[in-house]
């Protein structure tokens, strides 16, 4: 091979090697970056008064609580208890803020340092749907998912008497002298429901009234601030 060749093919491997280099410089920098933006964490939270960190988590994982004072269920919140919140149960000897989405819930005192907690929550908001169903097919009434409860109020016609009523095949009305007026039933909150009503005859338009309770839920951050 002649110098000329081999010259060029060093030059060649060695245009290949470019973009390698530049991948591998990429990944370094990216390590460093990752390095140091754990190591500022790890300083503040070095610089985080321990008892301020202790309470701000204690005081979170009880608001995300099944059983905390805004909760629906574990890590649902309740948006009209947090909007009617009563500071009563936070520490008397410390000051404290929770904050949603960084509006104030609750506060006590001026909590201008201290240690922060966040958590991830979902809020949940009931809202009531009213319709009547045609009462027309063999389902004659379907709700959609997430319906947490109903009530239904009947109202058969002169002579039908409504015995039975059904949801997905599950008995949760009957009483074989008929049923009138209205009556609340629960609902799986994951399940579409289809309601079937039993009657001595066949049921008009305007028979049944059904409202249903929805639950609309939005991510938020809660968050919550102690300086002790």
């Amino acid at each position: 091979m002649s110098r000329a060749r081999a010259g060029g093919a060093r030059s060649t491997r060695g245009q290949a090697n470019l973009p390698a280099l530049a991948v591998a410089l990429l990944l370094v920098g990216g390590s460093v970056g990752v390095a140091v933006g754990l190591a500022g964490s790890a300083f503040a939270s070095a610089n985080t008064d321990p008892e301020d960190a202790r309470l701000a988590a204690s005081i979170a994982d009880r608001l995300v609580a099944a059983d905390g004072p805004f909760s629906v269920r574990a890590n649902v919140l309740s948006k009209a208890a947090t909007q009617n919140a009563s500071a009563d149960w936070l520490p008397a000897d410390a000051d404290a803020r929770v904050t949603l989405d960084g509006r104030t819930v609750v506060s006590r005192g001026d909590p201008v340092g201290g240690a922060t907690m966040r958590r991830i929550v979902l809020v949940a908001e009931p809202t009531t749907r009213r319709f009547e169903p045609t009462m027309e097919g063999p389902d004659v009434a379907t709700l959609p998912r997430r319906a947490t409860s109903a009530t239904l109020a009947l109202d058969p016609p002169a002579g039908v008497t409504i015995t039975t009523v059904r949801a997905d095949d599950r008995v949760v009305l009957h009483d074989p002298n008929g049923l009138d007026g209205a009556y609340d039933v629960a609902l799986a909150r994951y399940d579409t429901v289809r309601f079937q009503f039993d009657a001595s005859s066949d049921l008009p338009a305007g028979s049944v009234e059904i409202a249903y309770r929805v639950e609309t839920t939005t991510k938020a951050v809660l968050a919550v601030t102690v300086d002790a």
